[in-house]
C-alpha cells in the first residue's frame, strides 16, 4: 500500500549504474558490496543474511500480495525468501490467502502462518523449520480496531533453544506529520495509541522475555517529540531500543519505502536483547533487493524492501 503522508524531507538519490549495481545493503554500518551475479541462478542470493551463527528476522511489506494473476509475484517473493535465507520473515499485506499458501508450497523446508481476523491485508510469518520451533501464534489486542486496524500477530518460538517473542505489525497509514492528541481519528494519534497499547501489552505479558516488535509502522523514528508517535518506547530507553534507528537517520539509500523515499519499516527490541544488539555491531540492514530486478521491482513485487535484524547466537539470552 502506498503511504499517503507527504514528506518534506524526501531525498532523491541518483546513483551511477555501476555503483547502483555494486551497493546491495544499506544498514546500520553503512553499505556493503555484493557480487553482481549469483552463483545459483537466484537473483536474490547476493543479499543473503542467513548464517549458522546468527538469528535473522526480516520484516517485509509485500504490498497487496499477490496482485499478479499469473503468480509471477509469488515466484519472486519465494525466490527472495529462499535467497535471503533468514530464520524468520514477518510479512504484511497478504491480500489473497490462497496465494500465501502457494508461496509456502514453493518453499520446502519452511512453514508459515497467516492471520485470519482481517478481510484484507493480513499479517503472516514464514520460518525455517530446521532452526525455528514454534510454540504458538496468536493475534492480540483484537478489540482495538481504531488504533490497530490489523491486529498484531505474535509468534512465540525458540531458535536453537533460545526463547524469543516476535510481534508483527502494520500500523495505520497516512497523515500530515502532525500529532493531534484531541482528534481520535488523527492518523498520528492512532499510531501513538497503538504504540501505547503495544508497550503496555509487552510490559504486562512478557516483562522478562526477549521481545522483538517489528513491521510496517508507517511513521518516522526521528520526528520531533511533539509529533513522534514512538515516544511510548523511546521515553523508556532502559527497556526498548529501535535497532534500525541509524538507518532512519542515515542516507536515503538505506530507507525501506520507495525504496529511498522514506523509512517506515522498523525493528524494536527489549532490553533482554540489548547485549545481542551491541554484539552485532549494529546488525540491522535494509536489504535493497530491488536492485536485482533492473527497475522492475516496484511493479512486480512491492513498494517496500525488507529490513533485517541479525543477532549473534553467542549473545542471545
Amino acid at each position: 500500500m502506498l503511504w499517503c503522508r507527504l514528506l518534506p524531507r524526501v531525498v532523491v538519490v541518483v546513483l551511477a549504474p555501476a555503483l547502483a549495481a555494486l551497493v546491495a545493503l544499506g544498514g546500520c554500518g553503512g553499505s556493503e558490496t555484493t557480487p553482481l551475479e549469483p552463483d545459483d541462478g537466484n537473483p536474490f542470493t547476493p543479499f543473503a543474511v542467513g548464517a549458522d551463527t546468527t538469528f535473522e528476522v526480516v520484516t517485509w511489506n509485500l504490498r497487496n500480495f499477490a496482485e499478479d494473476a499469473g503468480s509471477t509475484e509469488v515466484a519472486l517473493v519465494a525466490a527472495a525468501i529462499e535467497g535471503l535465507g533468514a530464520d524468520l520473515v514477518a510479512v504484511q499485506e497478504i491480500a489473497q490467502a490462497d496465494r500465501f499458501s502457494a508461496l509456502l508450497a514453493r518453499l520446502p523446508g519452511r512453514s508459515g502462518y497467516q492471520a485470519v481476523s482481517d478481510a484484507f491485508q493480513n499479517l503472516g510469518y514464514v520460518w525455517l523449520d530446521s532452526t525455528v520451533a514454534v510454540q504458538g501464534v496468536d493475534e492480540i489486542l483484537t478489540d482495538e480496531w481504531r488504533a490497530l486496524p490489523r491486529s498484531p500477530l505474535v509468534i512465540e518460538l525458540t531458535w536453537r533453544g533460545h526463547p524469543l517473542v516476535v510481534i508483527d505489525n502494520h500500523l495505520k497509514c497516512c497523515g500530515d506529520g502532525e500529532l493531534d492528541l484531541d482528534d481520535p481519528d488523527d492518523e498520528e494519534n492512532r499510531r501513538l495509541v497503538a504504540c501505547q497499547l503495544l508497550e503496555a501489552w509487552i510490559a504486562s505479558e512478557h516483562p522478562d522475555d526477549a521481545v522483538i516488535l517489528l513491521g510496517d509502522l508507517n511513521d518516522l523514528l526521528d520526528d520531533p517529540p511533539a509529533d513522534n508517535v514512538f515516544t511510548p518506547f523511546s521515553d523508556l530507553p532502559d527497556s526498548y531500543a529501535f535497532a534500525d534507528l541509524a538507518i532512519a537517520t542515515g542516507p536515503a539509500f538505506g530507507w525501506s519505502w520507495g525504496p529511498g523515499r522514506s523509512h517506515l519499516d522498523h525493528i524494536l527490541v527489549t532490553d533482554e536483547l540489548f547485549g545481542a544488539l551491541a554484539a552485532s555491531g549494529g546488525g540491522c540492514r535494509t536489504l535493497r533487493i530491488d536492485l536485482a530486478l533492473d527497475g522492475q521491482y516496484a511493479t512486480r513485487v512491492s513498494d517496500h524492501v525488507p529490513v533485517a535484524l541479525i543477532l549473534p547466537e553467542s549473545a542471545l539470552p
